[in-house]
């Protein structure tokens, strides 16, 4: 029975529905097992049978956001992402031979990442011609970052990001940002409130500082909300998408950006590659004979 709780994004108290996270039309529907590690090894935290999913938002407020495109967009978005993705691996194999795979490793220097150009639009079918909706997706971002938290304090102190999720015309966000890279780590994870007391190594120039953010990683993203104007990695900043309003599609001038390939010197990406290489070898099968 799903027990009665505060619904994360109305703060309710009410009987929880189960939240696929990320969205059932994001591919999340087959059978996953969530790891958590527990004095540096790794234990089975629970297993589903039809995808992740989250029982911290009420009926209405789980309905609410498939009536408004919302994950839909975001799924659109990451089917174009991973079309474009896959044209610059080609690219790169037919130019060097390069396998596929080393696109993740792509980086500028020891220290800074390797920033992917793309066209949004083009990545899904031959010839391009795919709309995406940039406010929805923002919205749907700050949706699943709120769906997570374990306690209130993201969603009650900080009201500017309920605002923003819930306006259907023109946002912002004034002590917030949200950012984007992109990474292939394989893993299913997500920040919440106990990373504000985590020291982050930013950007290996400046030195180690703590960092107030919440994230969430669902391949190909690496999805942070900072406070402040800063990311805790270099990523692509797209809290300017909020801008739009949700039924707004990309104009044309707004459709080419880059994204940073997550720089595995990171302190933070290093530990997220380093746990799906815990999570592969905690699933992969024994090879012993008795």
């Amino acid at each position: 029975m799903i027990k009665v709780d505060w619904c994360r994004h109305c703060g309710a108290e009410a009987r929880m529905t189960e939240e696929h996270l990320p969205p059932k039309s994001a591919g999340n529907a087959e059978p996953i097992t969530v790891y958590n590690e527990v004095n540096g090894a790794l234990k089975v935290l629970r297993s589903y049978d039809k995808g992740h999913t989250i029982p911290s938002l009420c009926l209405d407020c789980n309905g609410g956001a498939s009536k408004r495109g919302l994950p839909q967009a975001y799924a659109t978005w990451r089917e174009d992402v991973f079309g474009l993705l896959g044209q610059s691996a080609a690219a790169m194999h037919a130019a060097f031979g390069w396998d596929h795979n080393d696109l993740w490793l792509l980086a500028k220097s020891e220290t800074e990442a390797f920033w992917l150009p793309m066209e949004h639009g083009r990545g899904i079918a031959a010839g391009g011609g795919v709309s995406l909706h940039p406010g929805r997706i923002a919205r749907q971002v700050i949706g699943m970052i709120l769906a997570v938290q374990g306690t209130r304090q993201l969603r009650d102190e900080r009201p500017e990001l309920i605002a923003a999720y819930e306006s259907k015309g023109p946002a912002s966000l004034t002590r917030h940002s949200l950012h984007v890279a992109l990474a292939d780590t394989g893993t299913l994870a997500y920040f919440t409130d106990s990373v504000l007391a985590v020291t982050v190594d930013r950007s290996s120039q400046r030195g180690p500082r703590a960092t107030p953010f919440w994230a969430i990683v669902f391949r190909p993203f690496v999805i942070m909300l900072s406070e402040g104007a800063s990311a805790p990695i270099e990523a692509a900043r797209i809290d300017q998408w909020l801008t739009y309003p949700d039924n707004a599609i990309f104009t044309r001038a707004d459709r080419k950006t880059s994204y940073p390939i997550a720089h595995q010197g990171n302190l933070l990406v290093g530990f997220l590659h380093s746990g799906a290489d815990q999570v592969r070898q905690a699933e992969r099968p024994s090879t012993e004979t008795v």
